[in-house]
């Protein structure tokens, strides 16, 4: 097992848990200002959620070599 892609792989996962959790909440505040015509939040959120899926999948591909390589 080779520890360095597994720390990094971890290290890319912990990015991916934070990023949802930024996004969720850009999102919340985004929709909750739909009342006051204000959109930037909103759409902050809206282009941070490929990064979520792009950090997971190097997180996931990490671990997995790290594991079966």
């Amino acid at each position: 097992m080779n520890k360095d892609k597994l720390i990094k792989g971890i290290i890319w996962l912990s990015i991916t848990s934070l990023m949802i959790l930024l996004d969720a909440t850009l999102l919340y505040i985004g929709f909750n200002n739909m009342e006051y015509e204000s959109y930037t939040i909103l759409i902050l959120g809206v282009i941070l959620l490929p990064l979520i899926f792009f950090f997971a999948f190097k997180g996931i591909r990490n671990t997995l070599d790290a594991i079966f390589y």
